[in-house]
């Protein structure tokens, strides 16, 4: 089969790897255009009219499904490679942990914030004590100086400080 194809009509010496290799996408999409005849060519062709190197940059939105959803439709597409994988991985992996810092913040808001009104409602609490206390020394003093006026001797005062008290 192969030494047709070569010029010096060799061998395949690499047959063991012909194995593994002919059922991954690249090589099925090969033998399908050495098959059909076509004249295979290793160069880019564009897709569209319009198709430029930064249209084609473009990052697809979240909401569209990305390179998930043009796999699904083009079985025949190539999977990515290590370094499209590696960067997805990063993404993914930045994202989670923008996520986890903002979820982070959020709880430690929501910490600081009953422990804010924990602390004003002691105050409160501490100043309606405040108050009860004041007037609770208010009336003991009231009731003192009662006390004073009661025990008092008019007998040795003038009848001034009696008519007073």
């Amino acid at each position: 089969m192969w030494t047709a194809e070569d010029p010096k009509h060799r061998k395949f010496t690499l047959i063991h790897c012909w194995r593994i290799l002919k059922d991954k996408p690249k090589w099925m999409e090969r033998r399908k255009q050495l098959g059909a005849g076509t004249n295979v060519s290793n160069k880019k062709q564009k897709t569209k009219a319009n198709s430029s190197p930064s249209s084609a940059a473009l990052v697809p939105s979240p909401g569209t499904g990305g390179d998930d959803a043009a796999a699904a439709e083009d079985p025949s597409k190539r999977p990515d490679g290590k370094k499209a994988e590696k960067k997805k991985l990063r993404q993914r992996s930045t994202i989670e942990a923008l996520d986890y810092l903002v979820a982070k913040m959020k709880q430690t808001d929501d910490v600081k914030e009953i422990k804010k009104e924990q602390r004003c409602n002691r105050l409160i609490d501490l100043q309606e004590e405040k108050i009860e206390l004041e007037r609770e020394k208010f009336e003991f003093q009231r009731d003192m100086e009662d006390e004073r006026i009661l025990s008092l001797d008019l007998s040795n005062m003038t009848y001034r400080l009696q008519q007073y008290y």
